[in-house]
């Protein structure tokens, strides 16, 4: 007798959870942030920058929470630009969220913040936990990299204009009394090799912002079929048991 085939199990795109723990867990923040560390483990880290800036990082559900209470996470609200999701170790996933906290003063703050939601027997965990605010001044007054500034990409990959003849024969080569041509530099000969040339890509900064009652999340790509039921992060975690 042939066995009955059952109903497909329904597997949820990594970027349907990413989306549906954005919207579960910037709600919980804001309205009951002592539920927040529920979303962790004792080996979960957190890290949050201090009032200089430094990067500060705790571990266990205790200083977890104590962390999050101590930020008044309810006195801002979020709005979220993005949420963008991926595969990453040992079935877990990577999320990256901007966006940008308002608080009662009026003032928007843009934020970054990374998740590593990691598997476990009912679904995910947060495992890590990165935020940072992110200010334009800041972008503005970046050192630059490698200590080579913009201007001077920039000069370095404008060639000079080319002699012509005419301006050759009107305008020969000269020089210095005191300048000993043939104990000089190295100079490269054209003629003998090739040489290569290596452009460097200027990176424009990009402005990121986070946090909200309301949850907006804007995605490239729809984030559920519109003929799809909306599922909560916690309806997603049960259909994975």
């Amino acid at each position: 007798m042939a066995m009955q085939e059952g109903s497909p199990v329904f597997t949820p795109s990594t970027q349907v959870i990413g989306n549906a723990f954005v919207e579960q867990y910037y709600h919980i923040l804001h309205q009951s942030p002592n539920l927040v560390h529920r979303f962790y483990q004792d080996s979960s880290h957190l890290s949050r920058p201090d009032m200089h800036g430094n990067m500060t990082t705790v571990t266990t559900l205790q200083a977890i929470n104590e962390k999050v209470l101590s930020l008044n996470y309810e006195d801002y609200t979020a709005e979220i630009k993005t949420a963008d999701a991926e595969d990453s170790f040992e079935k877990g996933i990577i999320l990256l969220v901007t966006g940008s906290l308002t608080g009662k003063d009026n003032v928007k703050k843009k934020f970054a913040q990374t998740f590593f939601l990691a598997p476990q027997d009912k679904g995910y965990f947060v495992l890590n936990d990165v935020f940072r605010y992110v200010e334009e001044k800041e972008l503005q007054n970046s050192v630059p990299a490698n200590g080579i500034s913009e201007q001077a990409s920039i000069s370095a990959l404008t060639p000079e204009p080319e002699l012509t003849d005419d301006q050759l024969a009107k305008e020969p080569l000269t020089y210095s009394e005191e300048e000993d041509i043939n104990n000089g530099a190295e100079v490269c000969d054209p003629l003998d090799e090739e040489g290569s040339v290596v452009e460097e890509e200027v990176v424009e900064p990009q402005n990121i912002a986070g946090q909200n009652e309301r949850i907006v999340i804007v995605d490239s790509a729809p984030m559920v079929p519109d003929d799809a039921p909306k599922q909560s992060y916690a309806s997603i975690v049960s259909q994975l048991q």
